[in-house]
């Protein structure tokens, strides 16, 4: 591990500057930042609010719910029972499990999303359930109903364990499971005994009353009803069934204690947490993905050539993420209070690059994001006969034109070459039409059929 680059001004500045921009431009009410070498935070922010209502700050003491960021404490506490001789990496999972899984099926294919199962959208009823935005008539209340819905979509496996990756929630849930089976103890004991006790991780709870009784805490933001409708407060979603797969609360500040066992091998505060060669385990690649390659509850991205692990979450009301560089010897920990529409990996990768000398807008996610709001906005032609809107969505743009004649309704626009403005739209035939955007001086119009409309 290499010294960790020091936070000068200018890169506090462009950090500062590349998170408020995103709150300000994605709907984000609050975010918290914090980063640390492998001894110390080096640097702790909160952004926004994280209660709309009070304006109360967020604060790196504000807690979060960090989603699928607690899979690598699922998989961290299978490479402490791993070192400990309890478990191997190999086992079969349906050995541990009072449940009828495929004997070929093995923790590492569970731990790795190779199993063969695909998503079974577990979480996201539950989540749903609780946020009270839909419910799938699908029986979830207990442990025998999760069993049950695992067992009856054994036709829905995908192949053979180790021939694909599908991100799979439920296959964490069964590790949570082959957890207790091994420490006789409920999984969430388990972590805070073993993980978040030993790092100090004072505020961190999978307990949902508890998270109440934090004064620093998030309040949840959704969608309202409505296309254009606001955020809204909402109910937290405790993960009770799935807490081994995103079921974790915690503050950035917490989570620096975290990052720095990954950053030092396995040891916080000159103890062992965990044998380094099981954690090491946890960093390998074993599937390939379109964001990098996947090991056990962590992800390996290329930053502008710098090695990043991490690993982003999601409950649809928090986002999360964390990444670890032991080349440049630094981690980070961002956590929001909605969803901004895409992962806060992205956000991560950010940071990262400005805490290693390299310009965030040159990523392609920020280059892409500017380009494509310098795109949107009102058009309208000559006089103002006929006018449309140009809205970012995902990571492209939709079309609505509309005039005196028919309102419109909105066409995706699909990217031929985003930098030279040029897109196309199909047509209820199937056809492709060209859709270009040119800038002439301070002039942006837009080109589709015999229209030509100007930026407003």
């Amino acid at each position: 591990m290499t010294d960790s680059p020091s936070l000068d001004a200018a890169t506090i500045e462009t950090i500062d500057a590349v998170l408020r921009e995103r709150l300000c431009e994605d709907e984000l009410p609050g975010l918290s930042l914090a980063i640390t070498d492998g001894d110390k935070t080096v640097y702790a922010q909160g952004y926004g609010s994280r209660d709309l209502a009070t304006n109360e700050p967020a604060t790196p003491e504000t807690v979060y719910g960090i989603g699928s960021v607690s899979k690598s404490f699922a998989a961290l506490a299978v490479a402490q029972l791993v070192g400990a001789g309890d478990l191997a990496y190999d086992d079969a999972a349906a050995d541990y499990l009072d449940i009828s899984i495929p004997e070929d099926v093995t923790l590492h294919h569970l731990l790795s999303h190779t199993s063969g199962y695909p998503s079974l959208a577990v979480s996201e009823a539950l989540i749903a359930r609780q946020l009270e935005v839909g419910e799938a008539g699908v029986p979830l209340g207990t442990r025998d109903d999760f069993h049950a819905y695992i067992e009856n979509a054994r036709d829905e496996i995908a192949g053979k364990p180790g021939e694909r990756w599908m991100y799979c929630n439920s296959g964490y849930t069964l590790v949570g499971e082959i957890i207790e089976a091994v420490t006789g103890r409920p999984f969430t004991e388990y972590v805070e005994g073993e993980i978040l006790d030993p790092l100090e991780m004072s505020r961190s709870t999978y307990d949902g009353d508890r998270f109440e009784r934090f004064v620093d805490r998030m309040t949840p933001y959704f969608p309202g009803e409505g296309e254009d409708a606001d955020l809204e407060p909402a109910a937290l979603p405790v993960r009770e069934r799935s807490a081994a797969a995103g079921g974790l609360l915690a503050p950035v500040t917490d989570l620096t204690n975290y990052l720095r066992l990954h950053l030092n091998g396995g040891t916080f505060g000159g103890d062992d947490v965990v044998d380094s060669d099981p954690l090491e385990r946890c960093y390998g690649a074993y599937a390939e993905t379109p964001s990098g390659p996947y090991g056990y509850g962590w992800r390996t991205r290329d930053v502008r050539g710098h090695e990043l692990i991490g690993h982003g979450g999601s409950i649809a009301v928090s986002t999360a993420y964390v990444g670890f560089s032991r080349e440049d010897g630094i981690g980070l920990a961002l956590l929001a209070n909605a969803s901004p529409g895409y992962g806060l990996a992205e956000l991560g990768q950010g940071v990262f690059a400005a805490l290693v000398g390299e310009d965030p807008d040159e990523l392609p996610f920020f280059a892409r994001k500017r380009r494509l709001e310098e795109l949107a906005g009102e058009y309208e032609t000559y006089r103002g006969v006929k006018e449309a809107e140009v809205e970012v969505e995902g990571g492209t743009l939709r079309l609505r034109i509309g005039g005196p004649i028919e309102e419109g309704s909105w066409t995706p626009l699909v990217p031929e070459d985003l930098e030279a403005g040029e897109f196309h739209a199909l047509t209820v035939a199937g056809d492709r039409q060209p859709v270009r955007f040119e800038r002439d001086g301070d002039d942006l119009s837009l080109f589709i059929d015999r229209w030509r409309l100007h930026k407003q």
